[in-house]
């Protein structure tokens, strides 16, 4: 059995590795949306000025590359940022790179 799930293995970890290396969006240009849009503003306002401690803090309830594509689709929509699926791309891939490093 585990002959079997050796290639698959092998072929699967490189290619979850490289996910989020594969995600589309421009981490600059998400900094400008994230910081310019009401995430800032918002979350400031949730942490009484430390906007970034909600990406740090130890109990986040982001986990996962697709955890954080889903809250940021989910900030956008609720809090009526109005970002386009380049947008929320872009914010993702930003998010991701400075703060949660998912590789999955």
């Amino acid at each position: 059995m585990m002959r079997r799930i050796l290639p698959i293995l092998i072929f699967i970890l490189p290619v979850n590795a490289m996910a989020a290396a594969l995600l589309p969006g421009d981490s600059e240009n998400g900094k400008k949306l994230h910081d310019s849009s009401s995430c800032l503003s918002c979350h400031s306002q949730m942490t009484e000025g430390k906007p970034d401690m909600l990406y740090t803090r130890s109990d986040r309830r982001v986990t996962s590359l697709g955890g954080l594509i889903k809250q940021v689709n989910g900030c956008n929509s609720m809090q009526k940022v109005g970002l386009d699926e380049r947008g929320v791309n872009d914010v993702v891939n930003y998010l991701n790179e400075t703060f949660y490093n998912f590789s999955d």
